[in-house]
């Protein structure tokens, strides 16, 4: 009988202790992946949010929280899960208060029901979290579409007060906007190039004159009607607007469109947007942020290049004129706080600021030949700068075609060319 109560206790013992074993011991260890941040602050390929989508999902099997499906969500988003919409709606139920899902469902729902659905999903992801940022974007816009001004320049001021866009993505708006001529239309891109301006120009007054237009946004049934509301020179109108949706969605459909960088209706607009703003004298700017697609060439190629921004309609100003202005004012005027922040400097390439910094050194870049021919003595200047401010960002491959353009523009300036030796770099045209 002792005997059997010995063995017992053993064994009791032995089950105790193997309870105590962690979770997961002798099986593959689960690590908390990175957080999944917008595209506004990072950027990867769709491989890479495939790979930190299948990691967090990993997690959540093994931690789940709500935390680790938010996550695990938006990466899904990035990655074009196919399972993205239905694995979304099983997250919002099983997390009904869930910010990041509220926003994720938000921007699904997007459009339908006259946008109903999705602002009561974004507006109830702001009240749950107020230092959580990323609802205020779309609610812009939806507000933009409701012709709620003055609920427009709220939220845009609650995105400048929470600290959602870095010094470096501001202040290259507010270098965007200096060197424009008055009463400016500027056509951005995206987000980085288009939210900070709405704040610069709406809120804070900064070159209240300028107009900027979204590629993306006139896209949309509501967005050129709205900008030729605010000011815009009228490029279109409802019957018009209807009439080349419905000529592009019948060519598209017959195949004989294709996918454009600028959507379906995008470039289409800019292009009557070009001759409208022409014809009434207001001078039109496409970002350097903005890809030229096959529509635009033709404007981009008949335009001026003016550091970041080219000009695409006519100018009494002859070019070397233009050209002086706009790089002294880029010596004179432009911030560089964020361009030389502690932040920018440590990011990691995919850092989406990071990423915007190239422009700087295109914009000098593509214009060297020209500056050698109309204002040769601003080059030692930009040199400096570029030097200074932005090489130290760049990537290998794209620090060395910018020295190639140095060497091809600025060889014949005496330091310029030292540094050029020092480096092993010579001109190579294409």
């Amino acid at each position: 009988m002792k005997r059997a109560y010995v063995w017992l206790t053993v064994a009791l013992l032995a089950a105790f202790a193997f309870s105590l074993v962690p979770k997961g011991l002798g099986a593959k260890e689960v690590v908390r992946p990175e957080d999944i941040k917008s595209l506004r602050q990072v950027v990867y390929d769709e491989e890479t949010y495939e790979k930190l989508a299948k990691l967090w999902e990993n997690y959540f099997d093994e931690y789940p929280s709500e935390y680790a499906y938010a996550n695990w969500m938006y990466a899904a988003r990035y990655a074009h899960d196919k399972d993205y919409s239905r694995l979304l709606s099983k997250g919002v139920r099983r997390y009904p208060a869930n910010p990041t899902l509220l926003y994720l469902k938000g921007l699904e729902r997007l459009g339908a029901t006259d946008d109903a659905e999705g602002l009561e999903y974004l507006e109830r992801a702001a009240a749950l979290d107020s230092k959580f940022p990323d609802p205020w974007f779309p609610l812009v816009t939806h507000r933009m579409r409701a012709r709620d001004e003055e609920r427009v320049e709220a939220a845009l001021r609650r995105l400048a007060e929470s600290g959602a866009i870095t010094d470096e993505v501001m202040d290259f708006n507010y270098n965007l906007l200096v060197g424009l001529d008055k009463d400016a239309i500027l056509v951005t891109n995206g987000d980085n190039d288009t939210y900070p301006g709405w704040i610069l120009t709406r809120v804070l007054k900064v070159r209240p004159d300028v107009s900027i237009v979204n590629r993306s946004l006139l896209n949309t049934e509501w967005y050129p009607l709205y900008v030729i509301e605010r000011g815009v020179p009228r490029f279109t109108d409802k019957t018009g607007l209807a009439a080349l949706r419905s000529s592009l969605f019948k060519a598209a459909k017959d195949g004989k469109g294709r996918e454009k960088p600028g959507g379906l209706f995008g470039d289409a607009l800019i292009l009557k947007l070009v001759e409208s703003a022409g014809r009434a004298g207001r001078p039109v700017y496409l970002s350097k942020t903005l890809f030229a697609s096959k529509e635009l060439e033709p404007v981009v190629r008949s335009g001026r290049e003016l550091g970041l921004v080219t000009l695409v309609t006519p100018s009494r100003d002859s070019y070397a004129e233009q050209l002086r202005r706009a790089y002294q004012a880029w010596l004179d005027d432009f911030r560089t706080a964020g361009l030389d922040s502690w932040r920018l400097k440590s990011s990691p390439k995919a850092d989406a600021g990071r990423m915007l910094m190239s422009n700087y050194a295109w914009g000098i870049a593509v214009n060297l030949e020209a500056l050698k021919k109309d204002a040769p003595d601003l080059r030692l200047k930009l040199f400096r700068w570029y030097i200074e401010h932005v090489q130290g960002l760049l990537q290998d491959e794209m620090r060395h075609k910018i020295g190639e353009a140095w060497s091809c523009g600025a060889s014949d300036v005496k330091e310029i060319d030292a540094w050029l030796r020092q480096q092993g770099l010579e001109c190579r045209k294409q």
